[in-house]
């Protein structure tokens, strides 16, 4: 079985329309992605957080593509968070949960 490591590079301030958000990087020995933690308020010291995990989706959360509900998803968790006060949104580096942007466009 072999270790996998997980190693938060680096984390910013992002300011959004629901306020500000911390945005951290991500690196991982198992899938050799770059994942994204999106977080409001003191999550590390909270019970009962609220929690997205999204695949990302450019056509979706970028483009606003009516194809798929994504970037609605993304949205209203960035929302119901900033609403909370605190939560975050995993944000996972897997076009189409692993399909690929070109795979998604056939």
């Amino acid at each position: 079985m072999s270790n996998t490591t997980v190693s938060r590079i680096t984390c910013a301030r992002i300011p959004t329309e629901y306020g500000d958000f911390q945005l951290c990087y991500y690196t991982n020995t198992l899938d050799k992605k770059e994942h994204l933690a999106f977080y409001m308020g003191a999550v590390h010291e909270a019970e009962d957080v609220l929690i997205h995990i999204h695949s990302e989706c450019f056509t979706g959360d970028v483009l606003g593509s009516k194809r798929c509900d994504c970037g609605e998803q993304l949205d209203l968790s960035l929302k119901l968070i900033a609403e909370r006060g605190q939560g975050g949104v995993i944000y996972l580096r897997q076009e189409g949960r692993g399909i690929g942007l070109l795979q998604k466009l056939y």
